[in-house]
């Protein structure tokens, strides 16, 4: 695979050479110095390239985006990434309506993030392309439908806003997620759509409206802002906060010093402080559902199997699990009844991978990782972590009773280390 990088600094282009030389050894790098080269000209020859990685800012007055808008209909032009240091929402979006592959920023660039966004961009094929193009239009088709239906049901709330739809950013086993503009303000969006039409169990539905009815209710920094939700007969859709730095889960890729797995637990915890005063369990708190915006602000997302706490009815039957059993509970586990100390002790496991990088238990199947949360010992911290090994002993105590009675509590006891 060859690959050309052009980019203004002489030592990145270092780094990325290194990077993929000990990571990925089928890459050949083309190092493209624009200080001596300035921009391509029209008679240069894109196809010999599999990936392009193009700066953003190149420096000199040159815009990357000036350079795919002019060169990517060009015959042969390759898959592009963006590569940028700034954080802004905006580049995130551009760069994508502009046709690239991917944005990556260069603060949160990892060896192996770089290599798995390269190997991503070779299946970007103009069949990919055409793909997601019937993607977006059957998309915008859904929400004119949505909409209409709304008008004439007594079901709410009612949409208010259409949205233009950009592309495809994710997909689960009943919903798909896409980036998209709202067409009133061209504010950029994640918009999720779930079809109904074949579900035999309205609890999925309800599940995820709960994620709008509930946060759209909060007015917290620490908790993904949701603009507009919508039910039909056939589908509903819930239109939410875009967020451009990525999650927790990339995050920790990277050796974070024990300061700033502080900040960020502190802040993870001023989240469900906030959702729990509402009576909202989040119930599947992990890296990959800790959101960073532009401003490097995090904030807690997808409430898709949250619950209100003072509900009626119970959304899934006693035994039935729901979570991911890495960051699950003991209670939560067993299938048992669970309360706010629950995300406690979910904060604890994330706590612990913070600090550590490591997991505090680790097994081969669900069941027996559920056993160990259940009654394996709480794990200690090496030696020049000790300092924090009270909060954990606190979060992750078998028996919610000897956790943490509220986020209130821990973030006390974070803030006063």
């Amino acid at each position: 695979m060859k690959i050309l990088l052009i980019d203004d600094s002489k030592d990145f282009r270092a780094l990325v050479g290194l990077h993929l030389f000990r990571h990925f050894k089928e890459a050949q790098l083309a190092d493209y110095e624009i200080e001596n080269l300035g921009k391509p000209g029209p008679d240069f020859d894109w196809s010999k390239y599999d990936v392009l990685l193009l700066d953003y800012n190149l420096g000199g007055g040159e815009d990357g985006f000036t350079w795919l808008k002019e060169f990517s209909s060009m015959p042969g032009f390759p898959p592009t990434i963006i590569l940028t240091a700034e954080g802004d929402e905006y580049i995130a979006v551009k760069a994508i309506k502009l046709g690239a592959a991917d944005y990556l920023n260069k603060l949160d660039l990892t060896p192996q993030r770089l290599v798995k966004a390269i190997i991503e961009a070779t299946e970007y094929t103009p069949e990919k392309k055409a793909e997601q193009e019937k993607d977006k239009i059957q998309a915008e088709h859904l929400v004119q439908e949505l909409h209409d239906k709304n008008q004439k049901s007594s079901r709410k709330p009612v949409i208010g806003s259409a949205y233009k739809f950009v592309r495809v950013i994710g997909q689960g086993a009943m919903s798909k997620v896409y980036l998209a503009e709202r067409q009133s303000d061209q504010l950029s969006l994640v918009l999720k759509i779930l079809e109904i039409d074949n579900l035999t169990d309205d609890v999925a539905v309800v599940r995820f409206m709960q994620e709008a009815e509930l946060v759209s209710k909060l007015s917290s920094p620490f908790v993904v802002k949701i603009y507009d939700y919508g039910l039909a007969n056939n589908y509903c859709f819930i239109a939410m906060e875009f967020f451009s730095r990525g999650d927790l889960k990339q995050r920790m890729e990277l050796r974070l010093p024990s300061d700033l797995a502080v900040n960020y637990m502190t802040h993870i915890v001023y989240g469900l402080d906030a959702i729990h005063k509402i009576g909202v369990v989040h119930r599947d708190l992990k890296p990959a559902n800790i959101m960073f915006r532009g401003d490097d602000n995090l904030a807690l997302a997808d409430f898709g199997i949250s619950k209100k706490l003072d509900s009626q009815s119970e959304l899934t039957t006693l035994g039935q699990i729901l979570g991911t059993p890495h960051y699950m509970s003991p209670e939560q586990g067993e299938g048992k009844m669970i309360d706010e100390r629950s995300d406690i002790y979910s904060a604890g496991i994330l706590f612990y991978e913070l600090l550590t990088r490591n997991k505090p238990y680790i097994a081969t199947t669900p069941a027996a990782l559920i056993y160990q949360h259940v009654y394996a010992p709480v794990p200690e911290l090496p030696p020049d972590l000790a300092k924090y090994q009270e909060i954990i002993n606190k979060t992750l105590a078998k028996h919610p009773d000897e956790r943490y009675p509220s986020a209130v509590d821990l973030i006390q006891a974070l803030e006063s280390l």
